[in-house]
């Protein structure tokens, strides 16, 4: 079965919870000050990381181009970016309080996560995917009894508690730091989303040909997360997905340039989330109720 059959256009239905009175309308606070801030990942190559402390990246880019473009219509003046960054541990805390108003990162949509924020529709997809040195096969069975990294803050997380036990689990900032504890055994394998395993392998300047990755784990869409219960904006942050993608071989050969720097194709998945654009949800190839 192909993988890109798991990601459906399923919109979830409205959560109910109560944001507080005091709380300003986003597009408000935008329109008053003429600056939006947008949180953006300094390590997650290649949709948002930062050069010579310069945001960029496939999802930033497409921030800047929505803020540009839609956000800017909406509110009749050009609008003025703050980029501020985030961390995996922080980012929806970031987006909660509203120091943030954009989080343009690595951030899949889960269920879990749809309770403390809202999503845009799908940006990107990559799978989740164990590594380990070169040799082995990594896989969950063998990891019993055995410590496997895990970044703080990762969906990943939850799954792992789930379908697993019998695992120690090493708390890692990043996926760098992930794949330097399978480098110096402290971990039998590593386990993220293979797209920043494979930014972190580049950008440390190692050979691939090191490690060995597992079959994949779960569909990991990801979407730009807004303040929960902000319809307004968070419509329009979806239509200035969707607007940027309408141009979708434009939208394609982006992504495939950031991807190009690490020496790896775009996946179908993400052409296809380019393509048709929707909202989705995350699936996990070894829990199928999930799917």
């Amino acid at each position: 079965m192909q993988l890109r059959s798991f990601i459906t256009a399923l919109a979830y239905a409205a959560i109910s919870l109560a944001i507080p009175v005091a709380q300003a309308d986003t597009l408000d606070n935008i329109k008053a000050t003429g600056t939006i801030n947008v949180g953006y990942r300094q390590s997650a190559q290649p949709v948002s990381f930062a050069v010579n402390d310069n945001p960029t990246g496939f999802v930033v880019d497409l921030c800047r181009d929505i803020v540009a473009t839609t956000i800017s219509e909406a509110v009749k003046k050009p609008v003025k970016i703050k980029f501020i960054p985030v961390t995996a541990q922080n980012r929806l805390t970031m987006v909660k309080e509203g120091k943030i108003d954009m989080e343009c990162g690595s951030t899949t949509i889960t269920e879990e996560r749809q309770k403390q924020v809202g999503f845009s529709v799908v940006d990107f997809v990559t799978t989740s995917r164990l590594v380990s040195l070169a040799g082995t096969k990594p896989s969950l069975p063998s990891l019993e009894g055995k410590t496997l990294a895990l970044k703080a803050g990762s969906s990943h997380i939850e799954l792992i508690s789930k379908m697993v036990g019998g695992i120690h689990v090493l708390s890692v900032n990043d996926a760098a730091q992930g794949i330097q504890a399978v480098l110096d055994h402290k971990a039998l394998a590593y386990l993220d989303d293979e797209l920043l395993i494979q930014g972190a392998i580049h950008k440390a300047g190692l050979d691939f040909k090191q490690f060995t990755f597992s079959d994949p784990l779960s569909v990991e869409p990801y979407g730009i997360a807004f303040r929960l219960g902000d319809t307004t904006f968070g419509k329009l942050v979806s239509a200035g997905v969707r607007n940027n993608f309408s141009h979708t071989e434009k939208a394609i050969r982006s992504a495939e340039s950031y991807s190009a720097e690490l020496g790896v194709p775009v996946n179908t998945l993400t052409r296809d989330a380019i393509r048709s654009p929707a909202y989705s949800r995350q699936c996990s190839l070894i829990d199928k109720g999930s799917c």
